[in-house]
C-alpha cells in the first residue's frame, strides 16, 4: 500500500513538474516576445504555446495593453502632424500680408505722393491680417504649451459665456451681427478657463468674420454628465465653401476658406487638449459649431 502511494506521488509530482516546466517555457517565450516588440517597429502580439487557461488570459491581456499603446501612439502622431501643419499654413498666411504692407510701405517711402488714403488703408488691412494671423500663432503656441499642464479649475460657465458675450458686444453691433443667447444659468465645468475663453472668442471671432445679421449661441445640458456649447450663424460662407471645411478642416487657395479653416483648426485642436469633442452641421443657410464636455454638477 505504501509503496503505491510513493508511485502515485512520483507520477503526480513528475506531472506537476513537467507542466511548470512548459509554463516557464512559454513565460520564457512570452518574454522574448515583448522585448523583440519593446524594441522593433512591429505591429506583433505576444503569443502562446499553451492551451492553458491562465497563460491564454495573460497573453490576450497583453496583447489589448499594447494595441491601446499603439493607438495612443498613433494618435499622438497624427495629433502632432496637425500642429505641424497648421505652423506651415499660419507661416505662409503670414508672409503673403506682410510682403504686400511691406512692399506699399517702401512704395511710399521711394515716393512719398503715392502715400494715398486708398494705399495707406491697404498697409493696415495687410497689417491687420497679420495680427489676425499672429492671434492664431500664439493660440498654436497655447496648444503646445497646455496640452501637459492644464490649469484645472471650476467655472461657472454660463456666467464666464455671459461675460465674454458682453466683452464683444461692440463689435458684433457693428458688424450688425444680433446675438440670441440661450443659456442655461449656473453651469459648471471643470477646465482650463484660458483654453475656454479662446474657444469662445475663436468661434465670435468666426462670426465676426463670416455671419450675417444673426447668431445663437446656447449652453445647456445634454445628460447628467455632458453639456453642449453651441455657436449658430446665418453665413456668407458658401455650400461648397463650408464642405470643404467640414470634411477636411484644411485650407484651400481660396482666402475666406483658408481662414475659416485655420480658425476651426485651432478651435478643434484647444476642445481636444479639453477632453472635448467638436461636431459641425451646415445646410444652406447656417453654419453650427457645437462642442462637447463632460461636465461637473450644476451649482445650487
Amino acid at each position: 500500500m505504501t509503496t503505491l502511494i510513493i508511485i502515485v506521488l512520483c507520477i503526480f509530482v513528475f506531472i506537476l513538474s513537467s507542466v511548470l516546466g512548459l509554463i516557464l517555457v512559454d513565460l520564457q517565450h512570452i518574454t522574448t516576445d515583448l522585448v523583440y516588440i519593446n524594441t522593433h517597429t512591429t505591429n506583433a502580439g505576444v503569443t502562446s504555446n499553451l492551451h492553458f487557461g491562465l497563460i491564454q488570459h495573460l497573453t490576450v491581456t497583453m496583447n489589448q495593453t499594447l494595441q491601446k499603446t499603439r493607438h495612443l501612439q498613433q494618435t499622438e502622431y497624427q495629433r502632432e502632424h496637425h500642429l505641424e501643419q497648421m505652423l506651415l499654413n499660419l507661416t505662409h498666411d503670414i508672409k503673403t500680408p506682410l510682403t504686400v504692407a511691406t512692399g506699399y510701405v517702401q512704395l511710399i517711402q521711394r515716393q512719398p505722393t503715392t502715400a494715398t488714403t486708398t494705399n495707406l488703408q491697404r498697409v493696415l488691412n495687410n497689417l491687420a491680417s497679420v495680427n489676425y494671423y499672429l492671434r492664431y500663432l500664439m493660440d498654436f503656441n497655447l496648444v503646445r504649451t497646455k496640452a501637459n499642464h492644464l490649469n484645472l479649475e471650476s467655472i461657472n460657465v454660463s456666467h464666464f459665456l455671459e461675460q465674454e458675450l458682453f466683452g464683444l458686444f461692440d463689435e458684433l453691433t457693428a458688424k450688425h451681427i444680433t446675438v440670441t443667447p440661450q443659456i442655461a444659468p449656473n453651469i459648471t465645468l471643470t477646465t482650463d478657463q484660458l483654453l475656454l475663453q479662446r474657444i469662445i472668442q475663436n468661434l465670435v471671432g468666426n462670426w465676426l468674420k463670416y455671419a450675417k445679421n444673426s447668431a445663437i449661441v446656447s449652453l445647456r445640458f445634454l445628460d447628467e454628465q455632458h453639456i453642449c456649447l453651441e455657436f449658430q450663424n446665418e453665413t456668407t460662407v458658401t455650400a461648397t465653401q463650408k464642405e470643404v471645411t467640414t470634411k477636411q478642416f484644411y485650407t484651400t487657395d481660396d482666402h475666406s476658406t483658408q481662414s475659416l479653416g485655420l480658425g476651426l483648426n485651432i478651435v478643434q485642436s484647444l476642445v481636444t487638449t479639453l477632453g472635448g469633442k467638436l461636431m459641425l452641421q451646415t445646410d444652406s443657410q447656417s453654419f453650427t459649431v457645437r462642442l462637447a464636455f463632460r461636465t461637473t454638477p450644476p451649482i445650487d
